[in-house]
């Protein structure tokens, strides 16, 4: 399930990354796909209010995900790499023979 979730905020997160990019600004007389003039699937009024409203569903979706991957992993629990490294009791000493050599 998680996988699942975190796949779909990926997607998400593209898909409103597209949609941002498709709509034209308030001042702008132009969007991505160039003029108003143009001939395109979006110029018409109502394309603008379905784009404004998937614009709003894909958010609501990336909150929605966000919110249960974070619980879902906060149910997991912490764990770390270094937890499963094992450490030895006690190091072998190094020789201790002080004599110089000649």
């Amino acid at each position: 399930m998680y996988t699942i979730a975190l796949v779909l905020q990926w997607v998400a997160c593209i898909l409103l990354i597209m949609l941002i990019l498709m709509q034209s600004g308030k001042g702008s007389a132009a969007g991505i796909f160039g003029s108003s003039n143009s001939d395109s699937v979006f110029a018409g009024p109502t394309a603008t209010t379905f784009i404004t409203k998937l614009t709003a569903a894909v958010a609501l979706v990336i909150m929605i995900t966000s919110i249960f991957l974070t619980v879902n992993v906060s149910k997991r629990g912490m764990s770390s790499v270094v937890d499963s490294v094992q450490i030895p009791a006690s190091a072998p000493a190094a020789p201790t023979d002080t004599t110089p050599t000649k």
